[in-house]
């Protein structure tokens, strides 16, 4: 026969049991002092025999703190984005020692998103909020400034001043791939990258022109090409325009792995041997096809910039100075064969 499920004790049978107000033994289990220690005693020993563990959402409507982390992102309905799931998988695994909830909200265009900021905010429901896909004109940092709500940015904009941000460091990724290109001796490289708009897609675009000068190689602009959305089509079309072009490319670099897939893609689609007729290089931080090509491509420990984002809230709420809790996460060079020495 199976045993009835003991019911749950709550702190107002505590209180009844014992034949004190409810308040009191509020008192007595948080640790304050405005209370005999006999009574205390009592409390504390009714709580550990009936097994008492605290209600996280009433303590939180007691205090009017909600302690939940709160992340909203606008997503695409056609194509999942496995680096934000990995992401939010090191947040979950950030907060599963303490009493922090997280709150996770998709959207589908930013006027949502928006929405669902203001509707956070006025209802209470989130204190804090961590977001991703910075832009260099933010409206999730304005909101959340001048309602001086705590939040940490993955990735950051040279337009705001004083927040906390986790980040790449795009720079050192860009000089790590094109170094490599260069020491292979091609001095036709292309980027397909992300829309400027994007903080990551402006500061690689810098990168990748900071180099070329460096190098002393001419910025020839139809070398970069940029798309708003990342897809493996435009992947495809982005590539072949590159290829197609009078002098074209020896080497190119791709700034997403839906970029890589459509340009290793248009690559096999000419017949083109990948590391020996052209070189192809890029990112890739989750896809199980580009991991398994033996590629050179650039990581990122996804999962731990989720659990350090948290971390980094943590530290805020403790006191720091948000403008104090920056951090840029190393890029991870895995070395393949998708590139090589320049064919004369």
């Amino acid at each position: 026969m199976i045993g009835k499920k003991k019911k749950k004790i709550k702190i107002t049978d505590l209180a009844k049991k014992l034949n004190l107000s409810v308040s009191s033994v509020s008192r007595a289990l948080n640790g304050h002092k405005n209370i005999s220690e006999k009574t205390r005693d009592k409390i504390l020993i009714l709580a550990k025999k009936y097994n008492y563990v605290p209600d996280p959402s009433a303590r939180r409507l007691a205090s009017k703190k909600s302690d939940t982390i709160a992340f909203i992102s606008t997503i695409s309905p056609y194509a999942p984005d496995y680096v934000l799931l990995e992401f939010l998988a090191g947040i979950t695994l950030g907060i599963k020692d303490n009493s922090t909830e997280l709150l996770i909200k998709f959207s589908l265009n930013e006027k949502e998103e928006i929405n669902y900021y203001h509707d956070l905010i006025n209802s209470n429901q989130a204190d804090k909020f961590i977001f991703y896909r910075t832009k260099q004109k933010d409206l999730r940092i304005e909101l959340l400034q001048k309602n001086k709500i705590n939040f940490l940015s993955w990735g950051r904009s040279k337009n705001y001043k004083d927040y906390a941000w986790i980040d790449m460091d795009n720079h050192k990724s860009i000089e790590l791939l094109m170094s490599r290109l260069l020491k292979y001796g091609h001095k036709k490289i292309a980027l397909i990258n992300v829309h400027q708009s994007f903080n990551y897609g402006y500061q690689r675009k810098q990168a990748y022109e900071k180099m070329l000068k460096k190098n002393n190689m001419i910025v020839n602009k139809d070398y970069y090409q940029e798309s708003l959305t990342a897809t493996i089509n435009n992947g495809i079309s982005l590539t072949k325009f590159l290829l197609d072009l009078k002098n074209p490319p020896t080497a190119i670099i791709c700034s997403l792995d839906k970029f890589f897939i459509g340009c290793l893609q248009e690559c096999k689609n000419r017949n083109l041997s990948v590391g020996k007729n052209v070189s192809v290089v890029g990112y890739n931080d989750h896809d199980n096809y580009l991991s398994s090509q033996n590629l050179t491509f650039i990581s990122h420990p996804l999962a731990s910039m989720g659990q350090e984002a948290v971390q980094i809230l943590k530290n805020i709420e403790r006191g720091e100075k948000p403008k104090n809790q920056a951090k840029l996460i190393e890029p991870i060079l895995h070395e393949g064969k998708s590139d090589g020495p320049l064919k004369n």
